[in-house]
């Protein structure tokens, strides 16, 4: 999977930056000026996106694994837009030194954010076919991760037991107050990211997307800090940073409009 993403990314750059060596011929007859055509104003998206995971805490050396989406967006301007996406996927990883094992975590989440074309904001020109944005907002991620012996691969840490409950919402100390055995833990997070996107047809759109996860908790790897503890909810933090992934995907997207 890894060679065809990459060769998929290569592509897509390929095209967009020969789309920015474009302008294109408004519909008012004056070359290259601005212009707003209506038959190309496709408010609605629908989605779906696969790509690979990158995962930065304690068990930080790399195992890059899978992962899908989908979403659905509502553009209100040509620069501004609102998405709702839901992923599934895995992250991994390992270390040789301190801990001596690898990890592997499986998780769903459901992210809200909005965002911001800079290609259609800052160009005083028609844009082309290629456009880049960034984006912001807010999430919830549900996950379970076990970490294993390098060695022999017993299971030495996970993150969900029959003793595990919910942790309170906002608060980052405290007896959880949920009942017991929960199958996955649940954390907010905040996803910041950037997309670079190709206009193939009217309604059809190709990019590149790289999306980077702050997330509350500090047990993704199944590991909470420089401990060979288990990380059950209550000891869902510690002092060292909260854990961190990321991922970049291949997308593809449909653009249209309800009618009236």
């Amino acid at each position: 999977m890894h060679q065809y993403l990459l060769a998929a990314v290569l592509v897509t750059a390929t095209l967009a930056a020969e789309a920015q060596t474009r302008r294109v011929a408004s519909s008012n007859g004056i070359s290259q000026k601005k212009t707003y055509d209506r038959n190309d104003y496709q408010p609605f998206t629908l989605s779906c996106n696969a790509g690979l995971t990158q995962f930065f805490g304690e068990m930080n050396e790399q195992d890059m694994r899978s992962i899908l989406g989908f979403g659905i967006g509502r553009a209100y301007n040509k620069q501004l837009s609102l998405h709702l996406d839901y992923h599934s996927g895995k992250l991994g990883g390992q270390n040789t030194d301190f801990f001596n094992s690898w990890f592997v975590n499986a998780f769903n989440s459901v992210e809200v954010f909005v965002k911001w074309n800079l290609t259609e904001q800052f160009s005083h020109f028609e844009p082309g076919n290629a456009d880049f944005s960034v984006y912001g907002g807010l999430g919830l991620i549900h996950f379970n991760a076990n970490a294993f012996d390098l060695d022999n691969n017993q299971l030495l840490r996970f993150t969900n037991s029959k003793q595990s409950a919910r942790n309170p919402h906002f608060l980052r100390w405290g007896r959880p107050k949920s009942l017991r055995n929960i199958k996955k833990t649940r954390e907010g997070m905040l996803p910041l990211g950037t997309s670079l996107d190709y206009k193939l047809f009217q309604h059809w759109k190709i990019g590149i997307d790289y999306r980077f996860y702050f997330v509350r908790t500090d047990k993704l790897d199944a590991t909470s800090g420089m401990r060979l503890i288990n990380a059950e909810e209550s000891e869902s933090y510690s002092d060292t940073p909260n854990d961190q992934f990321s991922f970049i995907a291949v997308t593809l997207a449909y653009r249209f409009k309800l009618s009236h």
